[in-house]
């Protein structure tokens, strides 16, 4: 695996950490509490460096890491000292995931966001339920209740910021991030440029719904617990 070799750049900052250092203090005590003291086997989809994987493995859990990007797990085997359930595959291979049955998987660091297309979903939670023990469930961040308020009250949208700039789909909910010098380009919305959609409440349920899971609100927006409904 390519090891990272510039510990400052952009890569190397989303990998780490894709979510403010507060939130991510918040959301790992909320996991551990979520999971108790019991040892559970859990799939991080999306795992990245490691950031809940490394902390929930040391808290005695079997984690499993998956994630399409070769360098970000060759930083979580350098920060595991192992390269032992850590897999490379991107979240659309229509694959089946391996090494379950699993108590809960993990799709958090707003992945789901990277997740454009909602058969794409669809499709990623049948292969998740095929993977989970009887009573398994998956865990996500509360994407609506996490960035629509933003986006309402007008403290989330267009213009640059801190050497970014979010430019949005003229015909949906779907944006990108511009850094840098590209930040300075206030043009439309390229298709080759990395998309993420925020989801709405009315489009999450939705594809639930097809896809046979249900989810309600959850007691904080940055853990949501989401359910295959069984019979």
């Amino acid at each position: 695996m390519e090891p990272l070799d510039h510990s400052e750049d952009q890569f190397a900052r989303d990998v780490s950490m894709p979510l403010e250092p507060e939130e991510h203090a918040i959301q790992l005590d909320l996991l551990r509490s979520f999971f108790s003291t019991e040892q559970k086997s859990i799939l991080d989809l999306g795992c990245g460096a490691g950031r809940l994987l490394l902390p929930l493995r040391e808290s005695g859990h079997r984690v499993v890491g998956l994630d399409h990007n070769e360098r970000a797990l060759a930083w979580a085997a350098q920060a595991c000292g192992t390269q032992d359930d850590l897999v490379q595959q991107d979240l659309r291979d229509p694959q089946p995931f391996l090494h379950g049955p699993f108590d809960a998987a993990l799709l958090l660091g707003n992945t789901l966001m990277e997740l454009v297309s909602p058969d794409e979903v669809v499709g990623l939670l049948h292969r998740i339920e095929a993977c989970l023990s009887e009573q398994g469930v998956l865990i996500i961040e509360d994407i609506p209740g996490l960035y629509w308020p933003l986006l309402s009250s007008g403290r989330w949208g267009d213009g640059e910021a801190e050497g970014f700039r979010m430019v949005w789909s003229d015909r949906d909910m779907i944006f990108s991030l511009r850094e840098g010098e590209a930040a300075q380009d206030d043009g439309p919305l390229r298709s080759d440029e990395p998309l993420r959609r925020l989801w709405s409440e009315s489009l999450l349920q939705m594809v639930l719904a097809q896809a046979g899971w249900e989810s309600s609100h959850g007691e904080h927006p940055l853990l949501r617990v989401v359910r295959p409904v069984r019979s």
